[in-house]
């Protein structure tokens, strides 16, 4: 999966919109720190009921049409976006637990969509127009929030096989191919089948069987660094580009060109007090750029390489993913690093990822991706892995 990493998901399912090269693994040639696997420095203890944050793993799979995307604390969504094509987005959340809150948006690239307008297989259902839409202006989007709504809306749309707002060919659509199976899937992964708030397999089943949300892991942040004096950044961006030569050349980085010396984009930043974190830029695209990290000794000699963790449990996504770090930033104060890949330039679809430093290794905080281009929101992507506040 690339990264500039040209990305992800988006890699795997719109690569025509990414020209970088996919990332290669970390450089042998520069020592890696130790790897951090996302495991909690001290773990929130779970109340009774509670899930162990070890024994919960993110979810994401494309069912047809819809995409079924869960974290690691139970919230899960349901997702109905046109690959490649702007049309309706589909949004379905719900919080774990019996009781937990969920939430229906109806948007589009060119925002909500008039109910009047909604047709399911191009006839109008007066049911979809008289549901008590609301209007979020923020997401640009239609929603419904009470359950008893949702439940009537996907009763309506659930024998069908496409939504628009409008008529005619320019009507912007979404097809519903996969919805029921992607209802299923969230209703199976929260442990609600066969209960009576399931929604797309009823029963009997005692709703209070159903979890409620799991601990998250908390992770310590390291104290923030004495500043970097501003001599330094050349002094360490420089060392840092004889030391890991082989690790550019491998990584296929752009040359300094005519016109454009690409090492005006490399930084430098505080770590801790003996270490600098410095990103040597290596690949420059359209709309993004991609750099390596370096953990440095504010005095020379030592130079580490930097790839910090993937969520744990996703196959599809490994730590030699983030090899190569997209719009990568940190921020000494909470001693956050943060990636944020765009799938095309619109950021429709992409991921992103922040990692928080505790002195010794990065331990992932937080990672959302979304795989498909249809339109959602730029940077609105499901998120896969949080964390609870700080001990």
């Amino acid at each position: 999966m690339p990264t500039l990493r040209p990305i992800v998901l988006a890699c795997v399912a719109l690569l025509a919109a990414c020209a970088e090269p996919a990332p290669p693994a970390a450089d042998a040639s520069a020592t890696a720190p130790a790897p951090a696997t996302g495991t909690p420095d001290a773990a929130a203890d779970a109340a009774p009921g509670e899930t162990d944050p070890a024994e919960v793993a993110p979810l994401y799979r494309q069912l047809r049409d819809f995409t079924v995307a869960c974290d690691n604390g139970l919230a899960c969504e349901a997702i109905g976006v046109n690959d490649g094509a702007f049309g309706l987005v589909l949004r379905l959340s719900r919080a774990p637990g019996d009781d937990g809150a969920q939430r229906l948006r109806l948007g589009s690239a060119d925002g909500a969509p008039d109910p009047a307008a909604l047709r399911l297989d191009g006839a109008a259902v007066p049911g979809l127009a008289g549901l008590p839409w609301q209007r979020d202006d923020d997401a640009d989007a239609l929603t419904l929030d009470a359950a008893a709504d949702i439940d009537a809306f996907l009763a309506l749309v659930g024998d069908g096989t496409r939504l628009s707002a409008g008529t005619g060919e320019d009507a912007p659509s979404l097809s519903l191919s996969g919805l029921r199976a992607a209802l299923l899937l969230v209703d199976e992964h929260q442990q609600r089948l066969d209960t009576p708030g399931a929604w797309a397999r009823r029963g009997g089943r005692d709703p209070a069987a159903v979890p409620g949300a799991p601990a998250l892991p908390r992770l310590h942040a390291a104290a923030a660094p004495p500043p970097l004096p501003p001599e330094d950044t050349a002094r360490l961006t420089a060392a840092v580009r004889t030391q890991a030569d082989a690790a550019l050349r491998e990584a296929h980085c752009d040359a300094p060109l005519d016109g454009f010396d690409i090492r005006e984009q490399d930084a430098a930043y505080p770590l801790d007090a003996e270490h600098a974190l410095v990103f040597v830029a290596c690949l420059n695209g359209a709309y993004q750029a991609s750099s390596l990290a370096f953990r440095v000794a504010r005095e020379g000699g030592e130079v580490a390489r930097v790839v910090p963790p993937a969520p744990p449990g996703l196959d599809d996504v490994r730590d030699e993913d983030f090899a190569l770090l997209t719009n990568a930033g940190y921020d000494p104060g909470t001693a956050t690093l943060s990636h944020f890949a765009k799938g095309r330039g619109l950021a429709d679809c992409g991921e992103a990822a922040q990692w928080r430093y505790d002195g010794e290794v990065f331990r992932l905080a937080d990672y959302a991706a979304l795989r498909r281009c249809g339109g959602a929101a730029p940077g609105d992507f499901p998120t896969l892995w949080r964390t609870g506040a700080a001990p």
